[in-house]
């Protein structure tokens, strides 16, 4: 499903961000910035040259490296997401999505692809995270940006896919509701 909030799309697909055609791609890892076997697989070794270079993130925080061997794909964006449990994890959720998308718009992507950030390992539940980053992705279409244009949320099976989809259908729909902003489905 996608709609267009202002001049911001945004799409949900079914899939990984490693796959996702994008300017740039948001990936999620640890404070040390570590590479995922999946990432450095399909990277090659200078992304996790250059993560180890940075050094350290906090939880909530992006960082950005170049795209290594992916193909189309100009920037890796390293989001650190919050450990369910940890404390403040809402507000590092909605920083790790803000932060991923200002960071886009600062390296002027036309498009950016996000995973469902913190779900799975992390622990954070899939309804909590729907919610906070369909809430942050569609309030990043009320900035005014110059350059990023398309928003993906790759969401890696079909049970997350449709909790989200859920959100967003809801979220949608307040918008029209309340007639704030440009909306269309």
């Amino acid at each position: 499903m996608k709609a267009k909030v202002n001049r911001v799309t945004i799409e949900l697909v079914q899939g990984s961000t490693l796959t996702q055609a994008a300017d740039a791609i948001t990936v999620v890892t640890d404070t040390n910035l570590s590479v995922s076997p999946q990432l450095a697989a399909a990277a090659g070794p200078s992304v996790a040259r250059q993560t180890a270079a940075i050094g350290w993130s906090a939880a909530g925080t992006t960082v950005a490296t170049d795209a290594g061997d992916l193909v189309g794909i100009r920037k890796i964006l390293h989001t650190v997401g919050p450990h369910w449990g940890q404390g403040s994890e809402r507000a590092k959720l909605g920083n790790a999505t803000w932060s991923s998308l200002q960071l886009a718009e600062s390296l002027e992507a036309k498009s950016v692809a996000l995973p469902a950030i913190s779900v799975g390992t992390l622990g954070y539940p899939v309804e909590a995270c729907a919610q906070i980053m369909i809430e942050r992705t569609i309030d990043i279409a009320f900035e005014p940006l110059k350059h990023l244009r398309t928003v993906f949320i790759c969401l890696e099976n079909l049970t997350i896919y449709e909790v989200f989809l859920q959100e967003f259908q809801r979220q949608i729909e307040d918008l029209r509701a309340t007639g704030e902003g440009k909306v269309r489905a």
